[in-house]
């Protein structure tokens, strides 16, 4: 049974995990830097540098993570991710739309932002259109939506020049360090943690709509207008950190099985574990690539070379979905 008490302990431990974690990518790196030095007027570049990347981790790991939940749950899915309803195909469009314009960076962010609102804007009108029993037909259209932008982008690589391929091959692939200014970082970050508290709030719903469409109805719920609340605030989140740090895969998928094995089902207790523990994942991930590696890697690829052996485990071991 899930009390206030069990809650607070399990997502204390997770805020301290998270906390000792930002303190270790801040200092760690081909140099490392004691956290101390960052309460003094000297902040080195370095510093700051490493602190960007913590940010974009937290809006980045934390927003896929939570969208990737909700997701599953809205989906009845257990193989649905953030990346499942094109939102991020249209996102990439949209930077490369921006790349081809020789655009500065924050327009790469703005024009893929308003790209995957426009996406979001058509599976919201489908979900409006064929009702709350309709998941199947979002979910074949967001597939559709993918295809065809990937279909765009790919075209613009083939014409591109080898710098602009390069260029939008890296963007695609997911990073942390892309020069995101620090200003918008720290507006999204209060986005994230603002829809994230609204999500638990809310957590009750997606507790109906986890036991099945007849039962919430039964209970009360208004199945329309819940779903596309679910699924405008997941596809924002989606949206937001595809538009700061690209395509990172697998945290979306892997991490709501792992925090249902372990934490079950109730989303009063998982939803915050959701933002702390997919935060924590993405930036200890990063942390240790920059350790190990002095070259820039895709990070991307990381996770989902981490990823994928933790998933086949998962799915090894059963897991509870319902």
């Amino acid at each position: 049974m899930i009390t206030p008490k069990k809650i607070f302990f399990h997502v204390f431990f997770a805020v301290f995990v998270f906390g000792m974690t930002c303190l270790l990518a801040l200092s760690a790196g081909v140099e490392f830097i004691s956290p101390f030095h960052f309460l003094e007027p000297s902040f080195t570049p370095i510093g700051k540098l490493r602190l960007s990347r913590i940010l974009l981790g937290v809006i980045s790991g934390g927003s896929l993570a939570l969208s990737g939940c909700v997701f599953q749950v809205l989906l009845k899915n257990p193989l649905a991710d953030p990346f499942i309803l094109g939102i991020s195909a249209s996102a990439a469009l949209g930077a490369t739309i921006a790349f081809a314009l020789h655009l500065p960076y924050n327009a790469i962010i703005l024009f893929s932002l308003l790209s995957a609102l426009i996406a979001l804007g058509i599976i919201i009108f489908v979900a409006q259109k064929k009702g709350p029993t309709a998941s199947n037909f979002i979910l074949l259209t967001g597939v559709l939506l993918g295809f065809l932008f990937s279909a765009i982008v790919t075209l613009f690589l083939t014409f591109a020049t080898p710098y602009e391929s390069a260029s939008l091959i890296f963007w695609l692939m997911g990073s942390l360090s892309h020069p995101v200014p620090l200003s918008i970082s720290w507006i999204s970050l209060g986005i994230v943690f603002g829809i994230s508290l609204f999500l638990f709030l809310k957590s009750y719903e997606l507790n109906l709509l986890n036991l099945g469409l007849d039962e919430a109805h039964a209970l009360g719920a208004d199945l329309l207008k819940t779903q596309r609340r679910f699924y405008l605030l997941a596809s924002f989140l989606t949206a937001l950190s595809v538009a700061l740090t690209g395509m990172i895969g697998f945290i979306g998928l892997i991490l709501p099985h792992v925090i249902r094995k372990f934490w079950g089902t109730d989303h009063r207790l998982t939803l915050p574990l959701h933002l702390f523990w997919g935060a924590t994942f993405l930036i200890f991930t990063d942390a240790c690539m920059r350790t190990l590696s002095p070259y820039e890697m895709p990070l991307g690829v990381i996770t989902a070379l981490v990823g994928a052996p933790i998933f086949l485990w998962i799915l090894w071991k059963g897991h509870p979905y319902q």
